[in-house]
């Protein structure tokens, strides 16, 4: 069955604590605490109190065709594009999306739910439909993997002088904690919540002091 395959392949490999529950949703529908992981604690990380309440839009009656909407419209495509085009542009680069096609949008989207996953496998019909074109070892991967690598792994953390140059005076600790960073530094491993958010205090340092006023 899906749930068997999911235990046998799939739950082994999650990550986020609260998705290891497979009847999550079925149970809470409204649930979407998982993509805030620790935001509380990081919360702490904040010099002012802010908070930014979830909101989604209902395009959908089925839960995840809804998800998957509303990530289209409003939370990381458009994002991506948006922010890729600035990128681009900066540089005076056309950027194309040859994928991002009306046709193969409606169709796509017009495929049964039912037929989106199989056996442990997401997108069973993309790897179908490039079965002998893309390879094996590609197509029967149930795990994603992405470009992203832990900030640690290219970020000597251990190091004084690394250490002195992530703590001195910057416009970022108008908005973030010195004392939390410092605290997250003196760490030896960090889980991936913590690293990513390390990763985007590093760049979000580097681009105020380049470009804040």
């Amino acid at each position: 069955s899906t749930l068997e395959a999911w235990r046998r392949h799939i739950q082994p490999i999650v990550r986020n604590p609260y998705l290891n529950n497979p009847n999550l949703f079925t149970e809470n529908p409204a649930f979407r605490d998982h993509i805030f992981l620790n935001n509380e604690g990081f919360a702490a990380y904040l010099t002012k109190p802010f908070h930014e309440p979830f909101t989604e839009e209902r395009y959908a009656s089925s839960l995840l065709r809804n998800r998957m909407l509303n990530e289209m419209f409003h939370e990381a495509v458009r994002v991506i594009l948006h922010e890729d085009d600035l990128n681009a542009m900066y540089y005076s680069v056309e950027n194309r999306s040859p994928f991002l096609d009306r046709d193969l949008f409606e169709f796509c989207y017009s495929i049964p739910t039912a037929h989106l996953i199989r056996d442990g496998f997401n997108k069973v019909v993309l790897r179908d439909a490039v079965r002998g074109i893309a390879p094996d070892c590609v197509l029967d991967q149930r795990e994603k993997v992405g470009f992203n690598a832990p900030v640690q792994s290219f970020l000597n953390t251990g190091e004084s002088a690394v250490r002195d140059e992530l703590l001195a005076d910057s416009p970022v600790f108008d908005l973030i904690r010195r004392d939390k960073i410092s605290e997250l530094l003196a760490k030896r491993d960090l889980p991936n919540s913590e690293s990513k958010f390390l990763f985007y205090f590093v760049n979000t340092k580097i681009f105020l002091e380049e470009f804040a006023a």
